[in-house]
């Protein structure tokens, strides 16, 4: 079991076909799925599809009984999101565009493509991640189609840690900065394999999943999401350019020499392909070395205290993906000081954090 970080439409069942006639059908979902109505989350629970039990048959289930996700919505009829409402000028937050967008995003749905059973009280249901079903249902469950066929119909792949942090990232890192400064929403730090490790899993991984990729594939793509973002004018926030330089040095930290030089989203790609074996004890070793980034001059303290946020998710993830399970165990005491370290940006001291990271060096076998 992986351990969790330490902070905090009707589905249809077909007898398979012959292989020439479902690759016909995925051909003609494929050319047409723009045009399919989004299916609402009752389209996938039904007791022989993501109703029933089981691993994957349970799905909806453990979605909508664990997952946030699946409660989203109801997060906006809270006395918390009235306020942050009253705060902005918002009448109703469960119907302004700027909270359903990522609380409830088949809100945006135009009504000649919602499907009869889409409810927008389903908050982030299986058609905000897994995309409109009507172009792929019939398909998707014939074991004679390979995933690449599935997808080609409109289902999308989210098997890749690359998939995955760019189907999550928009959500979990840039929100409109009026509803920060004005609505006092929280700022977000979008980190992929803390914070499925925290989610109950409704899925199997089909070839396993290696937790230190899957953050600095995370972190790359973050780091690509904060420059558009400052690029396009969607985050003005005070301190964007900080966060976006700390996000650079880490991704750049993290990587090595093998990764050296290459814009976000080609690091992302190459680490998500090409992940050598050994390479997250390497990157937990680069990591835990970086103490000597934080005595450098030149270096504003903002920005080092944005890299150290970002830097302690980072061990926490590499730490708890690491296969020396005794010296990761001894690893955490130093983890939780770091935390501590790094909890307010105001007061944040880079001397001393650098003195901490050295202590994980040593117990890690680092090199600055």
């Amino acid at each position: 079991m992986r351990r969790k970080p330490l902070i905090l439409g009707l589905c249809l069942f077909f007898n398979a076909a012959t292989f020439s006639s479902a690759r016909a059908e995925v051909a003609a979902d494929q050319a047409e799925f723009l045009m399919h109505k989004v299916l609402g989350t009752a389209s996938c629970a039904t007791s022989g599809c993501h109703g029933g039990a089981g691993p994957v048959h349970g799905a909806v289930a453990t979605f909508t009984r664990e997952d946030p996700h699946a409660r989203s919505y109801d997060t906006l009829a809270t006395p918390r999101s009235a306020r942050m409402g009253e705060a902005l000028g918002i009448a109703d937050v469960r119907t302004s565009a700027s909270c359903t967008v990522c609380h409830a995003p088949t809100a945006s749905v135009p009504e000649g493509l919602r499907g009869a059973d889409l409810r927008i009280e389903d908050g982030v249901g299986c058609a905000s991640c897994h995309d409109s079903a009507e172009s792929w249902l019939r398909t998707h469950t014939r074991p004679e189609l390979d995933h690449a066929a599935k997808v080609a119909a409109g289902m999308r792949d989210l098997r890749s840690a690359y998939a995955r942090a760019n189907a999550c990232v928009a959500c979990h890192q840039v929100i409109e900065p009026r509803l920060v400064e004005t609505g006092r929403h929280p700022r977000l730090i979008f980190e992929l394999d803390g914070q499925l490790a925290a989610e109950p899993a409704h899925w199997r991984e089909v070839h396993g999943w290696d937790g230190a990729k899957a953050w600095l594939v995370g972190q790359a793509v973050a780091w690509c999401e904060a420059s558009a973002a400052r690029s396009d004018g969607r985050d003005t926030l005070a301190g964007a350019a900080e966060r976006e330089a700390a996000l650079a040095w880490l991704v750049g930290r993290a990587g090595g020499e093998r990764l050296e030089g290459l814009a976000a989203d080609a690091v992302a790609r190459r680490a998500d392909a090409d992940w050598p074996a050994g390479e997250g004890e390497a990157v937990l070793r680069r990591l835990a070395g970086a103490g000597g980034d934080f005595r450098a001059a030149g270096v504003s303290r903002l920005e080092q205290a944005y890299r150290a946020e970002r830097l302690v998710l980072g061990l926490d993830r590499v730490v708890a993906a690491w296969p020396e399970r005794a010296r990761a165990k001894a690893a955490e005491p130093v983890l939780v000081r770091l935390f501590a370290a790094a909890q307010s940006v105001p007061d944040f001291e880079p001397a001393s954090f650098a003195t901490l990271l050295d202590e994980l060096a040593r117990l890690v076998g680092g090199a600055g």
